[in-house]
């Protein structure tokens, strides 16, 4: 979804900085949008194109920014003038679901920009690996390094999404602002998210999502938990997930979200489902938004954490009205799923100019 690009503006010194989160040096405007991303609770950050002091009298010393330091906040922000820098508002997120995978699927989310000419999708979610009780024939074992006991289950992928995993396309996405996950979906045996029934087995897991990764250089991973014909465990996602942020500090674990109520504030440790995931992506389609997310946000989630699924297989009746109800309550945005698909990109672009007006959806040139 669009940023709000503000030119020549930074936070004012003499605002409050409570809000103040942390700044990140040699980082890109499209970088900091990946950073903002990883953490739901920025809103705001602004980029320094040159070197800046700012001076408050209740500061032990001045701020001093460096060509390339990006500094980010949560709130509101209050701007004061910085020919040095440009400040940018989180204005909405988009979340993009591209199935049957190839590199070149994936590439055509990079497509579309905005109006300042930045990528018009926030998230790709790469779908979809699988986790299986043993490896398919048609299959690629994505942590061949980690030996798995009995009983585990295997992180794996199609052929078509090993390739693309290889081709180098994910980095080229990141360079444009995009974040990338990888959703990991069950495959139809006893394996999946909701069947680990011992914290050894979930943790071996968790090492292959670990390596898988560090070797792709994902930003996360995000779970969709169906297709699985095992008994499932009730606080088995709690465990699992509460394990991946240990294991995975800094990176954005997301949950397609639909029919799995029972599973939140059933805790692992003193740990419930809701603590653990950076945001949520409710797929239920086609329903009225005001019947399909303030649960989650009952449970225990935030409401800027969360976005609401769209897909042209089952439409919306009224889409702008949807959009205008999350905006106007405050939720974090919209996901489509099957982004490969011919009518998928236009409805996504459609939710993207009623959140953001006209204009913010417009292809580039030499795109297929």
């Amino acid at each position: 979804m669009p940023w709000s690009k503000n030119a020549n503006v930074a936070m004012y010194e003499g605002a409050d900085w409570k809000s103040y989160i942390k700044t990140v040096p040699n980082c890109s405007p499209e970088q900091a949008r990946r950073i903002a991303l990883l953490d739901p609770a920025i809103s705001f950050f602004f980029h320094c194109r040159e070197p800046m002091v700012l001076t408050n009298p209740a500061w032990p010393a001045p701020r001093q920014f460096l060509q390339g330091d990006s500094a980010f906040f949560s709130g509101e922000p209050r701007w004061g003038s910085a020919p040095q820098c440009d400040a940018y508002v989180k204005d909405g997120m988009s979340v993009a679901y591209v199935g049957n995978v190839s590199a070149s699927d994936l590439a055509a989310t990079a497509c579309y920009v905005d109006s300042d000419g930045a990528a018009a999708v926030d998230v790709v979610c790469i779908f979809a690996a699988n986790i299986c009780a043993s490896v398919p024939s048609d299959a690629v074992y994505l942590a061949p390094l980690v030996q798995v006991p009995v009983g585990g289950a295997y992180a794996t992928a199609g052929a078509g999404l090993f390739e693309a995993l290889q081709s180098g396309v994910i980095a080229q996405l990141q360079a444009k602002g995009i974040t990338v996950l990888l959703t990991l979906l069950n495959n139809h045996d006893a394996a999946g998210w909701s069947q680990f029934n011992s914290e050894a087995l979930a943790a071996n897991f968790v090492e292959q999502l670990r390596v898988v990764v560090d070797n792709y250089g994902l930003d996360g991973i995000d779970i969709d938990d169906e297709y699985s014909n095992g008994t499932p465990i009730q606080n088995s996602l709690a465990m699992v997930t509460s394990l991946m942020q240990q294991a995975l500090p800094g990176k954005i674990i997301s949950k397609a979200l639909w029919q799995d109520e029972q599973y939140f504030n059933v805790p692992y440790q003193g740990v419930s489902l809701q603590d653990t995931l950076t945001y949520g992506w409710e797929m239920s389609y086609g329903g009225e938004p005001q019947y399909r997310l303030p649960q989650y946000v009952e449970l225990g989630m935030s409401k800027n954490a969360l976005a609401l699924g769209f897909w042209s297989g089952s439409p919306a009746p009224t889409p702008d009205v949807d959009v205008e109800w999350l905006k106007s309550n405050d939720y974090g945005g919209v996901m489509v799923y099957a982004f490969q698909e011919a009518p998928n990109p236009s409805l996504i672009g459609s939710l993207v100019d009623y959140w953001c007006g006209p204009g913010n959806w417009n292809k580039l040139p030499n795109c297929p």
